[in-house]
């Protein structure tokens, strides 16, 4: 009588070719995107009649239910400004709809280089440079980490 080899059976069924596991490649890293929006731009003020430096913060999140305000503390030195945002608040007399959550101010008189840090809810810290003048604002150096994106132009900003 002779015995026959039994074929051993696979241990794992295999993938097929497009649910393979793709190997990760050193150095790279998984995209972060930001979690707020800094605007930095003149605006011209009607009722003054000049230009003013507008300077807004916006969450990239949009909340269901309410356009919530962001309470931002602000600090001014000479060459620095820096936004610590503290928290968000319901907006007073607001119908419900869906919106960012939004800080909004505008400078007289602002006009020089600065160096403009935003720290968020979990202590995460983004800088950027820029050099404002009354008719524009131009970027030196862009943002340090990923916490903002920064926009230099209104029609930019209402745009998104």
């Amino acid at each position: 009588m002779k015995h026959s080899k039994a074929k051993k059976q696979p241990t794992s069924t295999p993938r097929p070719p497009d649910t393979q596991a793709q190997p990760r490649l050193k150095g790279t890293r998984k995209e972060v995107s930001p979690e707020y929006r800094l605007l930095i731009a003149p605006h011209f003020d009607e009722r003054k009649q000049r230009y003013t430096t507008r300077v807004a913060l916006e969450t990239v999140k949009t909340f269901a239910s309410f356009r919530y305000d962001l309470t931002v503390k602000e600090q001014i030195d000479d060459g620095t400004i820096s936004y610590t945002i503290v928290g968000l608040n319901a907006p007073q007399l607001s119908l419900p709809g869906a919106g960012t959550a939004r800080y909004s101010k505008e400078y007289d008189g602002l006009s020089g280089s600065y160096h403009v840090s935003v720290k968020g809810l979990d202590g995460k810290v983004s800088t950027v440079d820029v050099r404002v003048r009354p008719t524009d604002v131009k970027i030196i150096k862009p943002p340090a980490g990923r916490l903002i994106d920064v926009v230099t132009d209104e029609r930019l900003w209402e745009s998104e």
